[in-house]
């Protein structure tokens, strides 16, 4: 995220606290995959020392309204939250990458993209798809 997107993010009053809800323990999925079931649930997984996963993030809170509007998003960061992140792997069987987008619905993943793959143009019509 550049300069001037913090300053707009600032002035917005827009904060990453507004957008996501972290995820900071194993448990935490099961409450996702409950909330699944009536609207669907961005998880994205990130590790503070890869600079895709900043540039993924911060293309995730640029269309953070759009994506609010169809579903909750949820944050992890693997490095400082191995344990959960290991949880969602095993549970969900998606093989961990980060970034990592995946998304659930109605308690099963619905769809998932690492690295390259993460566009939210295609995160949007996905999450339009199961609406």
């Amino acid at each position: 995220m550049g300069l001037f997107d913090a300053l707009e993010k600032k002035l917005s009053g827009v904060t990453p606290d507004d957008i996501w809800n972290n995820i900071s323990e194993p448990d935490h999925l099961t409450m996702i995959l409950e909330e699944s079931v009536g609207r669907p649930q961005l998880i994205y997984k990130h590790s503070h020392l890869c600079s895709v996963c900043f540039m993924s993030r911060g293309n995730l809170e640029k269309a953070a309204e759009d994506i609010l509007n169809v579903a909750d998003m949820h944050f992890l960061n693997v490095v400082r939250n191995r344990p959960a992140s290991d949880h969602i792997e095993k549970e969900l069987e998606v093989r961990h990458e980060s970034p990592q987008v995946i998304i659930i619905d109605n308690k099963q993943v619905a769809w998932h993209a690492s690295h390259g793959s993460i566009e939210t143009d295609v995160i949007l019509e996905e999450l339009e798809g199961i609406a």
